[in-house]
């Protein structure tokens, strides 16, 4: 979960170090809206990470408080992933495929395959901390 929250700031700050390009991006010349819907991210992306560094330091320390924030992480990714994919499918931003596509493509597949294994196996394991 660590390592998902750092590549997201990580991708904030490239993000946002590029700004005027990010808006001219492939992307962007494909849907009109995907630059402003890609705005709207940030804050969720925020909170998903914020989560994911709790859950990862209550489940160092056996915290129970390390489940629920690993739960709410996964239900995040899911949540996040799931509105992104969708966003890409009705607008037909998965083909063609080239770099900008295909990064987009490993991030909903890592954020939706994550979340739902940090739900099931935290899940699994929650008699350890409770």
């Amino acid at each position: 979960m660590v390592v998902t929250a750092v590549l997201t700031m990580a991708f904030w700050v490239v993000f946002f170090a590029d700004y005027e390009g990010q808006s001219r991006s492939f992307l962007a010349r494909e849907c009109e809206g995907w630059f402003l819907w890609e705005r709207s991210f940030p804050a969720a992306d925020a909170w998903m990470a914020v989560v994911c560094l709790a859950g990862a330091m209550g489940l160092w320390k056996m915290r129970p408080w390390g489940l629920l924030f690993s739960l709410v992480a996964g239900g995040a990714l899911i949540f996040l992933g799931l509105i992104d994919a969708l966003f890409f499918f009705q607008n037909g931003l998965y083909w063609p495929v080239n770099f900008d596509v295909a990064t987009e493509m490993v991030i909903h597949v890592w954020v939706l395959a994550f979340g739902s294994f940090v739900i099931v196996y935290v899940w699994g394991k929650r008699g350890l901390l409770l």
